[in-house]
């Protein structure tokens, strides 16, 4: 891991770098969701569907990742901690760090600010299905 990166994009001062593991999780989200999940819960459409509908469901992955490692980064910067990127791999994203939040506080901060960002992003996704239905 961190070994075979490619930068992406620069994201609010951010480089966001791929690590080539997180293909392997993008190929398998996209299968599972193609193959399993969704021709069953909407059963009748053409494979080429299917692909499309998991091709999109691992970009949603990608950019919940992105935004979850962005908020960390985010409030590091409030601490004047340097993050020197952030980077996707297999077991999700990791904001890197150039030192050590300097309190207990900030760190506790930093750390909640991801699944913060991540519930937020659950709750618009549902809020929008439930108006959908």
């Amino acid at each position: 891991m961190f070994g075979n990166q490619i930068k992406l994009f620069r994201l609010a001062g951010f480089d966001v770098m791929l690590d080539l593991s997180w293909v392997f999780i993008a190929l398998l989200v996209s299968w599972t969701l193609a193959t399993g999940y969704f021709p069953d819960a909407y059963p009748g459409l053409e494979p080429l569907i299917y692909w499309s509908m998991g091709i999109v469901g691992a970009a949603g992955l990608f950019l919940s990742i992105i935004l979850h490692e962005l908020s960390h980064s985010l409030v590091a910067r409030r601490f004047d901690i340097p993050i020197t990127g952030i980077t996707l791999f297999i077991f999700g994203g990791v904001a890197h760090m150039a030192k050590e939040p300097p309190t207990a506080r900030s760190e506790f901060l930093m750390a909640i600010a991801g699944p913060i960002a991540s519930l937020v992003l659950s709750g618009l996704f549902y809020l929008t299905a439930s108006a959908a239905l």
